[in-house]
């Protein structure tokens, strides 16, 4: 017991309190998991609350709990808290990558919500284009043909230091490009649906964005052509597939071919 005393030493004190009114979100914080929130709600029936503090700061902010203090106040519960000065979102996501990462959806509702401008326009463009998923979306805005695989993992060096996109994304600092030309690239792409049922997939969108940049392919004259070939697309495993078959769409009846490849 003395052994105990004399190695350990008091850091934050945990409180319980039934004011649950006295928190407040932390702005920038991730959307609530409302299946997470019911399953505490079950727990609390059952149990009770379990001494499991949640983590505020100074502020009253909540950075680790936020679940965990919303199934209380559901259920008109007390709540247990601890108070570590000086903990801010950045506390908040390394915590939660920690736990549970965080998803591309998560840190853009964050960033978006602290009024980052590119992550707002990020957003919208998702609302917009709800055939896409977020990876793409990302790509569309960067201007970027790069695959979802790449594009994340994707490194350069920045004042001796090694970032990848994943990082700038995650930290905020995502810029995105010309969102107009996005929104463009969006619409046409759309335009295929009728002909092929995949054109949302990943790997089309890259083929797409690819040659949307290639100042040799014509858009509209290759929309003419899949009128002639409506069949002609099916789904493939890689952007080099996937230009193949367009490459042979595109130069259907047409006397000089265009190389669409490289």
């Amino acid at each position: 017991m003395n052994d105990f005393n004399k190695s350990s030493q008091e850091v934050n004190k945990v409180y319980k309190t039934n004011d649950l009114g006295m928190f407040n979100e932390i702005k920038g914080n991730r959307p609530l998991n409302p299946q997470h929130v019911r399953r505490l709600r079950d727990s609390i029936k059952n149990y009770g609350v379990l001494q499991n503090p949640i983590i505020v700061n100074e502020l009253m902010e909540v950075i680790d709990g936020h679940h965990r203090l919303i199934a209380a106040k559901e259920e008109n519960s007390c709540i247990f808290y601890i108070i570590v000065n000086g903990y801010k979102l950045e506390e908040v996501q390394v915590l939660n990558l920690n736990q549970k990462n965080w998803t591309k959806k998560d840190f853009m509702e964050g960033y978006a919500n602290m009024g980052v401008e590119p992550y707002v326009k990020l957003r919208n463009f998702l609302r917009r284009n709800k055939d896409f998923n977020i990876t793409d979306c990302i790509s569309m805005c960067s201007n970027s043909n790069s695959s979802s695989s790449s594009s994340i993992t994707q490194k350069y060096r920045y004042k001796d230091r090694v970032i990848n996109q994943k990082e700038v994304f995650e930290e905020g600092t995502w810029q995105g490009k010309d969102f107009n030309l996005a929104q463009d690239y969006a619409d046409k792409i759309k335009m295929i649906k009728q002909y092929y049922k995949g054109y949302n997939r990943s790997v089309f969108v890259s083929t797409m964005i690819g040659l949307l940049r290639n100042k040799n392919f014509d858009f509209f004259e290759f929309i003419e052509k899949l009128k002639l070939q409506p069949l002609k697309l099916i789904d493939c495993s890689s952007v080099n597939q996937n230009r193949l078959i367009i490459e042979d769409v595109y130069n259907y009846r047409r006397r000089e071919k265009v190389n669409l490849r490289y």
